[in-house]
């Protein structure tokens, strides 16, 4: 796994007095993804799990669908930059385009009703519910799960929960990101995420909520705030969106009939 940190000297300022120390800092690499010969974007990310977070993207952009779509991945580590080839996308000439996508905030979004949104978005059907418990126990999860977090301040976190259980965790500078890397990991080993939660360290903008409804994750747990957008499109998708959960406190914001005593 190559270095996640790299070590940084600072001026150091406690009260008047200033002391020059060693700090450690999170890296941030370029990412530039190919997809049957083609640029396709360069994603600023961490540089950890990039096929599962190229994956994720190339699925939550509609140039994949099923694992079988991915006939082939390259990744040169030293130069950043990744190779797939897979089955001719009927929107990749819409897609070619290219973009740089920011680990800040992604693509703009001003509506979901771009086009490939608007083929791989519908709302959602699962009738899957959790006990308040343990909405409160992924919360604490993402509390002790920041070992990275704790040493930089750089990055945030993310999972996915079944029945109690963490079975998935990813972690980027990008918030965005580490919803691709979850769901290239669900995509590579063909998990079905209908009847799951995801649980995350930063606030619900629509662009999450998006790659939540793409994932088909009908619970979304957060520890920041969610958009008035996002609320408005986890309404109409048919998504539980939990905001500034904590160890014992949390906001149901959307479908609280999946949230029970």
């Amino acid at each position: 796994m190559p270095n996640q940190t790299i070590a940084h000297s600072i001026l150091k300022a406690k009260g008047k007095l200033l002391e020059w120390v060693e700090d450690t800092v999170v890296r941030e690499v370029p990412l530039t993804v190919h997809y049957n010969r083609e640029e396709i974007a360069t994603l600023l990310c961490s540089p950890s799990q990039t096929e599962e977070l190229t994956l994720g993207f190339l699925f939550n952009e509609g140039f994949i669908r099923v694992p079988e779509d991915v006939y082939e991945i390259r990744l040169d580590p030293s130069d950043h930059m990744i190779w797939v080839e897979g089955k001719p996308c009927v929107l990749q000439k819409e897609l070619m385009s290219k973009r740089f996508v920011s680990a800040c905030c992604g693509k703009s979004r001003a509506s979901f009703c771009f086009a490939n949104d608007a083929l791989m978005v519908k709302p959602l059907t699962s009738t899957y519910s959790i006990l308040l418990q343990e909405a409160y126990d992924y919360a604490k999860f993402l509390q002790s799960y920041l070992p990275l977090f704790q040493k930089t301040g750089g990055v945030h976190s993310g999972g996915v929960g079944y029945k109690g259980n963490v079975i998935l965790t990813s972690y980027d500078i990008g918030r965005h990101n580490v919803f691709d890397k979850l769901g290239g990991e669900a995509f590579r080993t063909k998990l079905n995420l209908e009847n799951h939660v995801i649980f995350f360290s930063g606030r619900v903008s629509s662009e999450i909520l998006l790659k939540v409804a793409k994932m088909k994750v009908p619970i979304l747990i957060a520890r920041g705030a969610p958009t008035d957008m996002a609320l408005s499109q986890a309404t109409a998708l048919n998504i539980t969106v939990v905001g500034f959960a904590r160890e014992q406190r949390l906001n149901i914001y959307t479908c609280p009939e999946r949230i029970i005593l």
